[in-house]
């Protein structure tokens, strides 16, 4: 499917995405990546001719999947993890679409373990860690959320393995985006920068130090000013807590009328960063050397 046509499907979606139910607890409840819905029934494949490609350990929500385009040399490399009860299928549209427009540009899409949810009254779904509420408070404990940190440290160490650490980025939404901001902050090496979608920063009295060499990082939030599952305070109160911390390069970005989801402007706000801290034609082994 080429881009033009993954704009369309994106746009239809998103004009007829809802607002949550009000007993909905669900992050992603509305957005299927950046679709409508999570409903692995209603999930649609994307055409086996895409260039995508994906491994599996042991079940279809174990997949990680690879977005790139196969006949251009990759030189970058986006994380990008989904919310709450999603998978990566959910978020491949997405990054099908951005990967378009830069096709020197991996995207790499973990799923998590399935586990109970005590928000979600102890109902096993794809989470990177246990979520007790939704209030800024309760998401302290969250529980899980180390083994996520390791996964995601063992796809960058194997990325590092072919390129330097500045062509490596994280990003994701809700649930994803947080984990993307609680991962990417304990870095041993700078990242190329962080991305986080209708998300927050969790755990923050539970985060080291963040090392100082990590400081100039760029970190990029972006947030809807009518989500009510994240509510736009919980990315204002991380904006200022980083900025607290030492973080020198963090921009706040909101999306008048946009709710708990991702509209077609926000995702090419996404691809203007990528494109801005990881440029096509660069050369990694002369930044690896310097």
């Amino acid at each position: 499917m080429n881009a033009t046509r993954r704009l369309a499907r994106l746009t239809m979606a998103l004009n007829s995405t809802s607002s949550p139910s009000k007993g909905s607890h669900h992050p992603t409840q509305n957005l299927k990546a950046p679709r409508t819905l999570i409903d692995s029934s209603r999930r649609r494949m994307a055409s086996t001719t895409s260039s995508s490609t994906a491994s599996s350990s042991s079940s279809v929500e174990d997949k990680v999947l690879v977005v790139k385009n196969p006949e251009v040399k990759d030189t970058a490399t986006v994380i990008l993890m989904h919310g709450l009860g999603d998978t990566a299928r959910g978020w491949e549209d997405a990054a099908h679409f951005i990967s378009a427009k830069l096709s020197h540009v991996k995207f790499i899409l973990p799923t998590a373990p399935v586990v109970p949810v005590t928000l979600n009254q102890g109902m096993r779904m794809p989470a990177w860690y246990d979520l007790e509420g939704l209030d800024f408070r309760s998401n302290e404990k969250c529980a899980g959320i180390e083994a996520s940190v390791e996964t995601i440290n063992q796809i960058i160490a194997k990325e590092a393995a072919t390129r330097p650490y500045d062509r490596i980025m994280v990003a994701g939404f809700s649930q994803g985006g947080a984990l993307s901001l609680y991962a990417g902050l304990q870095q041993k090496e700078r990242l190329a920068g962080l991305v986080c979608m209708s998300g927050y920063l969790p755990k923050p009295t539970g985060l080291p130090l963040i090392d100082p060499s990590l400081h100039s990082m760029p970190v990029r939030l972006f947030h809807g000013t009518i989500d009510e599952v994240v509510k736009p305070e919980y990315a204002r109160q991380t904006l200022k807590f980083l900025q607290e911390k030492g973080m020198e390069d963090v921009v706040l970005r909101e999306y008048s009328g946009l709710p708990h989801s991702a509209s077609v402007e926000e995702l090419n706000d996404v691809k203007v960063f990528i494109e801005e801290v990881m440029p096509e034609g660069a050369n990694p082994e002369l930044q690896s050397s310097l």
